[in-house]
């Protein structure tokens, strides 16, 4: 234990409805198994923010709208000093982020424009007490992000132009003009072929509406934030060719002079990349997530640190702690640091004490706070936060004093009537002596004595952890009589930088093997069957399944999603041009090392597993080439297989009828070489 950092977990006294008890064991009538009809009656929950005197929270719930096809966004407003809640905002096909004026009168809230601008995402308002709703931008550009000045009389802007925007009449038979490429990094997952679109920063005056341009030029300008004076901005930017760098830094811009803006980070890595710089309250210092070593990619880890605006000396906080951290943010006295950390398949919000550099856990390890947006929001010591537990999806909860209690139910009645089965944690010792560590969901009415089939499902990164929170696709699984398992393998975060970056440059080895482990640990349990052993996942999930088919014959049946094998081939073909030359050099100068990644399409002819391949028509992630290739590899070698392709569908997808449809065809796969 380092001298500087020590932990201490919080007493925390948990306050809970009825609802939001063990769904197991809350009610005596009779339980239906979850179906798969209930894909679409489950809520999304997210986008939270806390009013500034902490009596109002607002959030986003998403559902689906089975006749249009879509999904549709609810914004709801939570009344915590009268218990009372009311929607904002009903029926949306897509409302972005929301915050709330510093009087807690309006709510901000990004949304499609009128008219003209119907094309454009704008900025709204809508007075949270009559329900007025303005539009309060009209620019001819997609307005990303906002943030309210702490007087509440501007915004910072982030707004993305295009030098050559040309809007098409829809209406209109003109054949399209051709696309013609000129950067290095030239595609991207649900923005197509990339162009000359730049994200650039403005100042909105709330009472004239007038905006003001504060940054030009050939960069991007993300992730503003206000000081407390109202006087400087501080964002994340990258100079030079920002294509082939991730060199993320932060900057800070004086609105009196915004031709000097001023760099305060210097680090090589991708410094606050992906979460905005965060004022101290008295001004002097910013909080913020420091990159690391560039030339680990996404192996890197991502560590709290905090910068001194005057002599810009930065510390980081989290050295010792050898974990991803997300999402800072400073107490109201600025005594505090709140932060998420990821370990070892928890999330949990904490707080470093500057006063004496302890951590502390907030939330308990049974309850995690996704660490891929800002899930939290700290106001006068109280905390409106979206949490999930093995037995619930995200919901809403409130902190005060010590005390967690649950606020929303979007999800309990459906729960309330199905039995979810319990997630127990697992872990087993590889042949090396790595011990691993996961989760195993059993079918209802389980009986040791008898043989069950295993699905096996890989996450995608590779780096990031499955973790302890609820999975409607496992839970369907074991209704329908599978143990399912997971495990995170070597590459997987949470477990520390050496951990994750055991598989750099060398995918599908090691973390295959895990998984082959994996299934050699169920199979001594002895209920598990060891003729009918299956396995899945999606992006690096697809691709982790492809590899360990290649290896591994026991298997009799592979859903790989979105995922590709020969790698070689995939060169240039997505959006991880400047990632994979950092990782594995050029394929000119580095051959063995892309032909040793493109191990499974090479060694195709091992391959014995019925294989279903499933990936969106537009995806530029991973794109459909990986799909198509095992896919036809397969097809020759008479091996089981079936390709499906979802029209204009990206790397996630957007249509729910699909979403459902990838989980049909997932159960009727399993069915056929399982059972």
């Amino acid at each position: 234990m380092n001298k500087y950092i020590k932990f201490s977990t919080l007493f925390l006294s948990i306050f809970l409805s009825l609802a939001s008890i063990d769904a197991s064991q809350s009610s005596e009538l009779p339980k239906e198994k979850i179906t798969l009809n209930d894909l679409n009656q489950l809520k999304d929950i997210s986008s939270i923010d806390v009013s500034h005197s902490a009596n109002l929270m607002v959030y986003s719930v998403s559902s689906v709208d089975k006749k249009k096809d879509h999904y549709r966004n609810d914004i709801w407003l939570l009344d915590l000093n009268n218990n009372k809640e009311k929607i904002l905002l009903k029926g949306n096909h897509w409302v972005g982020k929301t915050r709330f004026s510093p009087d807690d009168i309006l709510l901000g809230y990004l949304a499609p424009g009128r008219g003209k601008y119907s094309d454009y995402q704008q900025i709204w308002t809508i007075n949270t007490k009559n329900l007025v709703k303005r539009q309060i931008t009209r620019l001819k550009a997609n307005i990303n992000d906002f943030e309210w000045s702490p007087d509440g009389k501007k915004m910072i802007l982030v707004a993305e132009f295009k030098t050559s925007d040309k809007k098409t009449n829809k209406n209109s038979i003109k054949t399209p003009e051709p696309i013609v490429i000129d950067r290095y990094h030239f595609k991207q997952d649900r923005n197509n072929f990339l162009g000359d679109e730049r994200q650039h920063l403005y100042l909105l005056d709330i009472k004239s509406r007038t905006t003001k341009q504060l940054t030009k030029g050939s960069s991007n300008e993300i992730l503003p934030s206000w000081s407390p004076d109202n006087k400087k901005i501080a964002y994340v930017t990258k100079t030079g060719d920002m294509d082939r760098t991730d060199n993320y830094d932060i900057y800070v811009l004086e609105l009196d002079s915004i031709e000097d803006p001023i760099q305060l980070t210097t680090a090589p890595g991708a410094d606050s990349a992906s979460s905005k710089p965060q004022w101290s309250p008295d001004g002097k210092k910013i909080a913020y997530l420091y990159g690391g070593d560039p030339a680990l990619v996404w192996y890197a880890l991502t560590e709290l640190a905090v910068i001194d605006l005057e002599t810009k000396t930065n510390s980081i906080l989290t050295k010792e702690l050898d974990r991803n951290t997300t999402s800072p943010q400073w107490s109201d006295d600025g005594q505090n640091i709140y932060f998420v950390i990821e370990d070892n398949m928890k999330s949990q919000l904490a707080k470093y004490s500057l006063k004496d550099q302890k951590i502390s856990r907030i939330t308990p390890p049974n309850y995690y706070i996704s660490g891929w947006e800002k899930n939290y929001v700290v106001r006068n010591g109280k905390i409106g936060l979206i949490l999930s537990s093995t037995y619930s999806p995200d919901e809403v909860f409130f902190y005060d004093d010590g005390n967690l209690s649950q606020q929303s139910h979007h999800n309990s009645e459906l729960l309330s009537s199905r039995k979810i089965l319990e997630t127990e944690t697992i872990s087993f010792t590889a042949t090396d002596g790595e011990e691993l560590f996961g989760m195993m969901i059993k079918p209802a009415n389980f009986d040791p004595s008898k043989k069950y089939p295993l699905i096996i499902r890989m996450h995608g990164g590779p780096v990031s952890q499955y973790g302890l929170h609820f999975r409607y696709d496992w839970q369907l699984f074991a209704a329908n009589g599978y143990v399912v398992m997971v495990t995170n393998p070597r590459g997987s975060s949470g477990r520390g930088l050496d951990f994750q970056k055991v598989i750099f440059a060398d995918w599908g080895n090691v973390d295959a093997d895990d998984i082959s482990q994996l299934a050699d640990y169920a199979i001594s349990l002895g209920y598990i069957d060891e003729n009918r052993l299956g396995l899945g996942g999606w992006s690096y999930g697809g691709m982790l399944t492809d590899y360990v088919i290649a290896k591994d014959q026991r298997f009799k049946a592979a859903t790989s999603g979105a995922g590709i094998a020969n790698i070689l081939s995939g060169f240039g073909d997505d959006q991880y041009i400047r990632e994979y030359i950092t990782e594995m050099g050029t394929p000119w100068d580095n051959t063995e090392t892309w032909l040793r990644v493109s191990h499974p399409f090479l060694n195709a002819n091992k391959i014995v597993t019925p294989t279903l391949f499933l990936v969106g028509e537009k995806d530029y992630n991973v794109p459909l080439i990986g799909s198509e290739q095992m896919y036809q590899a397969l097809k020759h070698l008479n091996i089981p297989t079936e390709l499906v392709v979802y029209p204009g569908e990206h790397h996630s997808f957007s249509t729910p009828s699909y979403n459902k449809d990838v989980l049909e065809r997932y159960l009727a796969w399993y069915k056929k070489y399982l059972n």
